[in-house]
């Protein structure tokens, strides 16, 4: 039975050890871009319209109506007959002074006519406005027609790949805690194997997919996470393989390598 049990957790050891180190399944993408779909462009035609000016001139009429009204007045004329006491004197003869604008002969005679009985009165018509008016028609001219191409241009196409490969990219990495054990185990495997360096002075900061060609420069940013690349053009043809970076404890240098899948 010793025996028996011990072949039971050998065979579950090499069980073990196979599902840990068995790799992870993987998926084809295709870089090549679709191409772009191609249309035409309508001709383009110029129409003139001639906007509807019908100018025309109305008359307005004006009520102008003036009502003379008669008015009676109260008119009344009463006498007042004022007596004075100094006129017994002058009857008496006491001449004091003699002027001759005041004498008989020296002035004319002037009498008040009477007074009619009643007021007159007049009528008189008033006319209203008279409006004219003027009848004049304007010719708009016809609006100028101009003709042009309606072709468009040859476009214009410059090459700027080699000016965009060398800007730097920014690749996103992946976190390793979020990854499975086995396969985290794996890759710090690889790792160790590839540089020779010790797990334990190692911190991994990242796993990238980069191109596996065309890399003439690399930088990380520790603030982002980032790996900014400088990419050349035999990178555009190349595949993306799983990179892992990580950095020594002791001088803080970068550690690297392609990791193999399958």
């Amino acid at each position: 039975m010793v025996f028996g049990k011990l072949s039971e957790a050998v065979s579950d050891l090499s069980e073990t050890l196979r599902r840990v180190f068995q790799p992870p399944p993987t998926h084809g993408i295709s870089p090549s871009l679709n191409e772009p779909p191609s249309g035409t462009v309508s001709t383009l035609e110029a129409v003139a319209i001639t906007p509807p000016y019908s100018p025309a001139a109305t008359p307005a009429g004006i009520e102008l109506l003036f009502v003379p009204q008669a008015i009676h007045l109260p008119t009344r004329f009463e006498g007042r007959l004022i007596s004075e006491a100094s006129f017994a004197n002058w009857a008496a003869g006491a001449v004091v002074c003699q002027m001759q604008v005041f004498s008989k002969g020296a002035g004319r005679q002037v009498g008040i006519p009477p007074l009619p009985k009643r007021a007159t009165c007049y009528r008189q018509d008033i006319a209203g406005f008279t409006v004219f008016t003027q009848r004049s028609q304007e010719i708009f001219s016809s609006p100028a027609v101009r003709g042009g191409s309606p072709q468009l241009g040859s476009a214009v196409v410059l090459s700027g790949l080699e000016m965009a490969l060398g800007m730097p990219i920014g690749f996103t990495g992946q976190n390793m805690q979020l990854l499975p054990k086995a396969i985290a185990m794996r890759y710090n495997l690889q790792l160790v194997k590839a540089t020779g360096e010790n797990i334990r002075n190692l911190d991994v900061l990242g796993l990238f997919h980069i191109p596996s060609k065309g890399v003439a420069g690399m930088r990380h940013d520790p603030k982002t996470g980032k790996l900014f690349l400088q990419l050349t053009s035999d990178a555009a043809k190349a595949s993306r393989l799983p990179f892992l970076l990580a950095q020594r404890k002791d001088d803080r240098s970068l550690v690297s390598c392609f990791l193999e899948e399958g």
